[in-house]
């Protein structure tokens, strides 16, 4: 329904108006009246109007002076002008007020339903314009944050992005303050005591979008002070970043609010205050293990726990992770059996520490490797194993099970490089708005560039290039037909370097240029629209 106010200082006009036609359906509200334009401008102040009528000759304040006021509080209302005097004074006026129509009095049922149904025909489309519009900046809204969440994790999980597009992202993201501020890492989920305690037949997994959209709303209470994200190997955890100083007062409110909206304690772990983008991978694992550890307190304490332990050596990582995408599992075994034995001789509970971080290792290269990161989960993995471990030979001995349930899983197809091409398909598809060189890519699965090279085009039947441009120009595609963003804003979000490269790939593989295009389906729409 579109809200209308009617205008004149006759009650008698106002009510004719009313009874000529039906109205509501014609899909209009007669939901205001006034007696002269002072009445109508403050009605036009205090509520929103999609349609003005309004007789020229009032007291107090005429249409002519009505109309001069009107667009300055609602620039897109419809006017119809009603008189009784055939003056051209009062023509002009509706002219510059861009009025729709103007009706002489008597008002016949015709001309003013005719008058409406042309007014109705606008609003309509007007108000396709604005839905349209407004669901096309929900979706880039919605691409906007998919896209910060992914650069988040690959920052926080150590993933060398090439140098060149760090400043650029950074940028979009607006993360340029955050690069020399101390920050915090902090992980929350929920204690298993209240998920065992959910209410009969809702399952504990339905409980994690109720938390992500507290943890958002909690979040989105500190501009500027935080940012959110979430790792689909981590179900159920929720990660923040914070400015130091923020993680204690945000802890609380988050249990808080919590304990108050969905009835459910949150466990929360701290990771030691890092600085530089290059620690916050630091950052982000010990607040994995501060909240893992965390799940060894009592049930009544929710005091955050904070680790302090030291992390592994990144090139022991990489060792690692290279020893188990390649299936190296003697090499895997000797570097584990060194590190858990040197930190079984610190403290038992550096062991814990260093198992836990082991598997965080482990649980990575399954997301990225084997695609857990798509909705399946490493069913292998299960942290609560590992804080109950009280020798390095029961580590090795769990770790060892794990390395090997992945390595089987790799080969179910029984060709290792067919997964691992897969794994860098699915990597170039979560990726492919970000700068992707084949060097940075071959060294992630820790391959020669040239060796990666080969045995990309084998597997897939194209080469690196050819297939990063094709998922690219898929997804422009996509946006020259949802969106009306420039080809210039395309090309970017696309992650083509330059709007003229954007438009020879694309003239070279459709032979038509990118406006030519969208002008094309525009036209088939309207072609095959039957109400056309």
């Amino acid at each position: 329904m579109y809200n209308v106010l009617i205008a004149d200082d006759e009650i008698e006009v106002r009510e004719g108006l009313k009874l000529k036609v039906d109205w509501e359906g014609m899909g209009f509200a007669i939901s205001g009246e006034a007696a002269n334009g002072v009445e109508a401008e403050a009605l036009l102040r205090a509520e929103r109007f999609d349609l003005l009528i309004t007789d020229m000759n009032m007291p107090v304040m005429d249409g002519v002076r009505l109309l001069d006021t009107c667009r300055s509080h609602n620039p897109s209302i419809q006017i119809i002008i009603i008189t009784g005097y055939e003056d051209f004074q009062y023509a002009r006026a509706g002219v510059r007020s861009q009025a729709m129509d103007y009706l002489l009095k008597p008002v016949t049922r015709e001309d003013l339903r005719t008058a409406l149904t042309k007014i109705k025909a606008e609003l309509d489309k007007n108000r396709k314009v604005r839905d349209d519009s407004e669901m096309m900046q929900w979706r880039l809204s919605q691409y906007y944050k998919e896209m910060k969440e992914r650069f988040l994790l690959d920052l926080v999980r150590g993933n060398r992005l090439p140098a060149s597009s760090l400043p650029e992202r950074i940028r979009l993201f607006h993360l340029e303050s955050w690069q020399d501020h101390r920050v915090c890492f902090i992980a929350a989920g929920m204690r298993e005591s209240s998920i065992q305690h959910t209410p009969k037949g809702r399952a504990p997994e339905q409980l994690h979008l109720p938390f992500e959209m507290v943890c958002h709303e909690i979040a989105q209470s500190y501009p500027g002070s935080i940012q959110v994200f979430h790792d689909a190997a981590h179900p159920g955890i929720m990660f923040f970043i914070t400015l130091d100083g923020v993680q204690h007062e945000f802890t609380r409110k988050l249990a808080e609010d919590a304990a108050s909206y969905l009835t459910m304690d949150v466990q929360v772990g701290l990771g030691l205050p890092v600085s530089g983008l290059e620690r916050w991978k630091e950052g982000y694992i010990h607040s994995l293990l501060a909240w893992n550890l965390a799940e060894r307190q009592k049930e009544q304490d929710r005091t955050p726990v904070t680790d302090h332990s030291p992390l592994l050596p990144e090139e022991t990582n990489r060792t690692l992770h290279r020893c188990l995408i390649r299936g190296e599992l003697d090499s895997f075994r000797s570097v584990i059996r060194k590190e858990l034995a040197e930190a079984y001789q610190l403290s038992p509970s550096r062991l814990v520490r260093s198992l836990f971080q082991i598997s965080l290792l482990m649980e990575s290269a399954a997301a990225d490797f084997m695609g857990y990161s798509q909705g399946r989960e490493p069913h292998w993995i299960s942290p609560e194993w590992v804080l109950w471990m009280e020798t390095p030979e029961q580590a090795e001995r769990l770790l060892m099970q794990w390395a090997q349930d992945f390595v089987d899983q790799q080969q179910v197809s029984e060709d290792g490089e067919a997964t691992l091409i897969e794994s860098a398909k699915r990597y170039i598809e979560e990726n492919y708005m970000q700068e992707l060189t084949l060097t940075s890519l071959a060294e992630q699965y820790n391959y020669h560039p040239t060796y990666f090279s080969e045995m990309f085009k084998e597997g897939a039947g194209i080469s690196f290039i050819h297939y990063v441009t094709e998922v690219r120009m898929k997804h422009a595609v996509r946006l020259l037909k949802e969106t009306t963003l420039t080809v210039w804003d395309i090309a970017e979000l696309a992650g083509f370097s330059s709007p003229g490269y954007f438009s020879s790939k694309f003239k070279k593989m459709f032979n038509i240029s990118p406006s030519e295009f969208r002008l094309s389906q525009s036209e088939k729409i309207e072609h095959d629209d039957p109400k056309k």
